[in-house]
């Protein structure tokens, strides 16, 4: 089921729409340029790049049900921990509805085996990421 958006706001970015004023979201578009920007990321092992992409109060849960990492210090500080080598990344499927997305994903390390992962994330308007976690094989 669909949330109800706020039919007015007052805010930074916002465009008329049938002659009342409505907050502007990120659009698929932008949320899946985000997602290709977190796997490059993760593909490069930049964990600053990576950081970058969250809010700064941004949640993540890697793997999923582990204890959880707050803000954009803290989720840089764990990538920087755990992506210690480059791996090339294979998208394979991308599902994107309102700010929810949920993507698979291969990624292979240049001396291990293939791992597949699905990432499931929140996106704020501006398509930055407000939570993650990770689901890995």
């Amino acid at each position: 089921m669909r949330r109800p958006r706020p039919a007015s706001a007052t805010c930074l970015g916002c465009g008329s729409f049938g002659g009342k004023r409505r907050l502007i979201v990120a659009s698929t578009e932008q949320i899946r340029a985000t997602i290709e920007a977190h796997l490059a990321a993760v593909g490069a092992a930049d964990a600053t790049a990576l950081a970058d992409l969250y809010t700064p109060d941004a949640r993540l849960h890697d793997p999923a049900g582990g204890s959880p990492v707050t803000g954009r210090t803290a989720i840089e500080q764990h990538f920087a921990g755990v992506l210690t080598e480059q791996r090339t990344m294979d998208l394979v499927m991308v599902a994107i509805a309102d700010h929810h997305a949920a993507f698979h994903f291969r990624a292979t390390p240049a001396d291990g085996p293939t791992r597949e992962v699905i990432d499931t994330m929140t996106f704020d308007d501006q398509a930055m990421i407000t939570s993650m976690q990770a689901y890995a094989s």
